[in-house]
C-alpha cells in the first residue's frame, strides 16, 4: 500500500493491479482510493507524507519475506518522507490514501516533515486499533464522500479536511491557523512564498538574496527565519524539494536520467546519484529499476 507515492503499474509484484477508484490532485497533495488486488508487496522509500487507511481486513507481513503473515483489522498507517517501508499483503481489499508534500505542511504548519515530527504508525500489524485509526479514517472517508458528491462544498472543504489530518499526523501540536509568525521565523505568507519562488526557480538554482530581497529583508535573517519556520536551511529545502522532482520525473516518464538531472536543477547525473544517496539512501537507478521490472 506504501507504493501509492508511485504510480499503481510500479508496484513490485501482484495478482492483479490495483484499480484507481478515486483520485483528486492539488499541486501539494493527492488523494487514491484504490481496490487492491488478492495479494502483492511493496518496497519504497517515501517522499513525502502519507497517511492512509485500511477499508477492509487484510492479511500483512513487514520487513523481510520470511516474516510471518498477520490477520490485520482496518487500521491507518502515517509515514514521514524518508521512510523505508516493504512487507506484501494477501487479499482483497480497498484502502484511502492522503499523499502530502513537505511544502504545504511548512507553509501551513511552520514544521518540517521528519523523524521527529511526524507521528508514524504502522497498521494494526501488532495492535489493537484506537482512537487515532478512527478519527483518520473518518477524514479520510470525508474526502471521499465529498468527491463521489463532485465536491459540491469545493477546494475550501477539501484543503480543511486534509490540514485536519496532517495536524492530526504531526507529533508536536502545531501553530496550523495562526495568521501570525512563529517567533523568530517567517509569517505564512511569506514562508508560503519563499517555497511558491524556490519551486519556480529550481532549474535555476535560486539564490539566497533573491529569496530574500522578495521577502524585504537580509540574507542573514531570511535564513535565521526560515530554519525556525521548516527545521531546515534553506540550502537542504532546495535540495530535498530537488531529489521530489527528480524521482516524481524518473517515476513517471522515460527521460534519461542525465535529463533528469538538468530538468531537476542538478549540475549532472553524478551530483544527482551522490545527493539521492545522501537523501534517500538510494540511488536514482533504484526507481527507474523498480518501475522497469514491474512490467
Amino acid at each position: 500500500m506504501a507504493s501509492i507515492v508511485r504510480p499503481a503499474d510500479a508496484w513490485d509484484r501482484f495478482a492483479t493491479p490495483p484499480v484507481v477508484q478515486l483520485r483528486h490532485e492539488e499541486p501539494e497533495w493527492e488523494f487514491r482510493e484504490l481496490e487492491y488486488g488478492p495479494g502483492g508487496t511493496w518496497d519504497v522509500v517515501t517522499a513525502r507524507l502519507h497517511v492512509a487507511s485500511h477499508l477492509d481486513s487484510l492479511r500483512q507481513r513487514l520487513g523481510s519475506p520470511k516474516a510471518s503473515f498477520r490477520p490485520v483489522p482496518p487500521s491507518a498507517a502515517i509515514s514521514a518522507p524518508g521512510d523505508h517501508l516493504s512487507g506484501a499483503w494477501e487479499g482483497r481489499g480497498r484502502g484511502q490514501h492522503l499523499i502530502v508534500s513537505p511544502g504545504f505542511v511548512a507553509a501551513a504548519f511552520a514544521r518540517d516533515m521528519g523523524a521527529e515530527t511526524v507521528l508514524k504508525r504502522h497498521f494494526a500489524y501488532q495492535r489493537d486499533p484506537d482512537a487515532t485509526d478512527t478519527i483518520i479514517q473518518n477524514l479520510l472517508g470525508c474526502i471521499a464522500a465529498d468527491l463521489r458528491r463532485g465536491s459540491p462544498n469545493g477546494s475550501v472543504f477539501l484543503q480543511t479536511v486534509v490540514l485536519a489530518i496532517v495536524q492530526h499526523a504531526l507529533r508536536v501540536p502545531s501553530p496550523a491557523f495562526d495568521a501570525g509568525r512563529s517567533r523568530g521565523g517567517l509569517s505564512r505568507a511569506q514562508l508560503s512564498l519563499v517555497i511558491d519562488l524556490i519551486d519556480a526557480r529550481l532549474t535555476a538554482r535560486p539564490s539566497l538574496v533573491d529569496l530574500a530581497s522578495a521577502l524585504g529583508i537580509s540574507t542573514r535573517y531570511f535564513c535565521h527565519a526560515f530554519r525556525v519556520s521548516t527545521g531546515l536551511s534553506p540550502h537542504r529545502f532546495i535540495i530535498e524539494r530537488r531529489v521530489a522532482l527528480a524521482r516524481s520525473l524518473i517515476e513517471r516518464g522515460d527521460l534519461p536520467l542525465s535529463e533528469v538531472a538538468q530538468a531537476s536543477g542538478f549540475t549532472d547525473h553524478s551530483q544527482m546519484s551522490a545527493t539521492f544517496r545522501k537523501v534517500l539512501g538510494v540511488p536514482p537507478s533504484h526507481f527507474r529499476h523498480r518501475r522497469t521490472r514491474s512490467r
